[in-house]
């Protein structure tokens, strides 16, 4: 099964109208095709994502795009490379069906090199074949921040085909070797200076957005103070009209970005209707917005003509698709917005706001999102309940590293009161092969089994677990008989995950008879379980299954 794919965040982002060209960046893009990767790294506000996304619209009658918008959950391997191929995808349906296989039934998460290689050497085999260029855009790259998403792009980048180009947009150099690749000659850099808007482009922005009539002198000074800044520049081009004396409020302009915020405040967010006002702190929760949505956080019902409103005013509103049903704030008026939403709305007041999203998103079935927000409202209740929900579909699809990470933002003590979270806790722990902090999960549950007959079984069966992949494999097979007898008969996946471990004892061990007899019998462990729940049931003790167990298949 492959992760719900977010199909806005595989647009290319809409070009705005009124957008000043930037001919001069575009040549310099244009070389990028002869390169195997484009690094685009600047500050927030430098129009990284604008400047792409039109020259992406400009070549695409002669080249196949591909883009994804990243977020913090493609730091879970799986997500991210699930992201990269159905970004390919919108090209050609049917690439990276052996990779997406791989993804989606692996015996344990994509947390080492050596695994994400094995997987992503047939895939780059694949695009090998390709008879047609590809650029392939990852934008905001600097939220991820999982080493085995890196080394999984270093080892692609180190192989990469020769129709692939790929491009990086990132508020910060990601970490991969760049110097190797400038040493190669394979990485062109557009950086903070080449992104500074000339005095040409500055004049025109202005014009564009406003239809500022300002001298040569006045626009030169403003981008001097701005140095080329584009948000600097778009924020001064909302407050000149307001001005009686321009010369003077030009002279004191400075892009500083504290200056930048309490200009903000003060010139854009507190000349607005205080109707609008509101709207924009309270949606600010929300990466993304789409009417329904808002609505749902505001409780009202006019949401779709304020977005539409706040994209005609230009006010850092970006659509995500052409249809305008998503959209985005502008990162840094995001900030902003936030840092509004902490000082003027109280903390009951912000729960609620993300416990409405979360309601939102679960009942459109967006359940990551909507476990999101329920922990930033710290409703433990709805996320474990949420958690424990997809945890099923999540652990088929291999993608324990999210729900892991979902786990652990959770409060420890609110973990150990669960006893099913907990033991979900403990089980993911080991088939990450986090072994120590498994050991004090499974502590905390020892304490809380006594006298409790069948939570001694699990907590047996833990511990098997845990000395099979430390290697003590007959201390494996004394714990790993003892759970056998102490689970009840309703705990089947329990059950028949400690049978797994024992059949790979015995086979490790040269006894091939008892562990055939043992593995080959699985399936009739599933006979009191209806038809149609057989693959789920059988998939999700799979995956479940940790790093050592893959001895068997090699």
């Amino acid at each position: 099964m492959e992760t719900s794919i977010l199909a806005t965040k595989l647009y290319v982002p809409p070009v705005r109208p009124r957008l000043v060209s930037r001919p001069r960046l575009f040549e310099l893009l244009n070389e990028g095709l002869s390169y195997n990767l484009i690094l685009v790294s600047a500050p927030a506000g430098f129009g990284k994502t604008t400047l792409v996304s039109e020259w992406v619209r400009q070549i695409q009658l002669q080249t196949h795009v591909a883009w994804v918008s990243l977020e913090e959950g493609e730091n879970d391997p799986v997500h991210f490379w699930d992201y990269f191929i159905a970004a390919l995808r919108t090209i050609q349906p049917d690439i990276g069906e052996q990779m997406l296989a791989m993804l989606h039934s692996h015996q344990s998460p994509v947390s080492q090199s050596v695994q994400i290689e094995s997987i992503l050497t047939s895939f780059i085999n694949e695009l090998t074949n390709l008879s047609f260029n590809v650029v392939l855009v990852l934008d905001d790259y600097h939220v991820i921040t999982s080493q085995s998403v890196h080394d999984g792009l270093t080892f692609f980048l180190d192989h990469i085909p020769p129709r692939i180009h790929l491009i990086i947009a990132s508020r910060a150099d990601p970490p991969l070797p760049l110097t190797q690749y400038r040493g190669k000659g394979t990485i062109l850099e557009i950086r903070t200076d080449d992104l500074r808007f000339s005095l040409n482009e500055a004049s025109t922005l202005l014009r564009e957005l406003q239809n500022l009539k300002l001298s040569p002198e006045n626009i030169s000074i403003l981008n001097d103070r701005t140095e080329g800044w584009v948000t600097g520049l778009k924020m001064a081009a909302h407050s000149i009209p307001r001005q009686e004396n321009v010369p003077e409020f030009l002279s004191t302009f400075s892009s500083s970005q504290r200056y930048i915020m309490d200009y903000l405040i003060e010139e854009v967010l507190k000349q607005q209707p205080e109707g609008i006002q509101d709207f924009l702190i309270k949606t600010s929760v929300l990466d993304r917005l789409n009417a329904s949505l808002c609505d749902a956080v505001m409780a009202n019902h006019d949401s779709q003509d304020i977005l539409l409103e706040l994209e005609h005013n230009n006010m850092f509103t970006n659509p995500l698709d052409e249809t305008r049903e998503w959209y985005r704030y502008e990162h840094l008026f995001q900030d902003l917005l936030n840092h509004q939403l902490e000082i003027t709305i109280g903390a009951s007041d912000i729960t609620e706001l993300h416990r409405r999203a979360s309601q939102w998103y679960e009942m459109n079935n967006y359940s990551g999102d909507a476990i999101h927000h329920a922990l930033i409202a710290h409703d433990w209740e709805s996320a474990i309940r949420l958690i424990t929900g997809v945890n099923e579909e999540k652990r088929l699809s291999g993608e324990l590293v999210t729900t892991l990470n979902w786990i652990q933002r959770i409060p420890k003590e609110v973990i150990f009161s669960n006893t099913e979270l907990c033991i979900l806790y403990s089980q993911l722990l080991i088939a990450t092969m986090q072994l120590d902090a498994a050991t004090d999960v499974i502590d905390k549950l020892e304490q809380a089994a006594e006298n409790k007959a069948e939570l001694f079984g699990l907590v047996v069966s833990l511990r098997c677990f845990l000395a099979f992949n430390r290697g003590d494999t007959e201390l494996a097979l004394e714990l790993g008989n003892k759970a056998i007898s102490s689970l009840p008969t309703e705990r089947l996946e329990m059950r028949t995950l400690v049978s797994m471990y024992l059949g790979f004892i015995f086979w490790q061990k040269g006894n091939v008879k008892e562990s055939g007899r043992l593995l080959n019998l699985l399936p009739l462990r599933f006979s009191s379980v209806k038809e149609d729940k057989l693959p789920k049931d059988s998939g999700r003790i799979v995956n479940l299954f940790p790093a050592k167990s893959r001895l068997v298949n090699e």
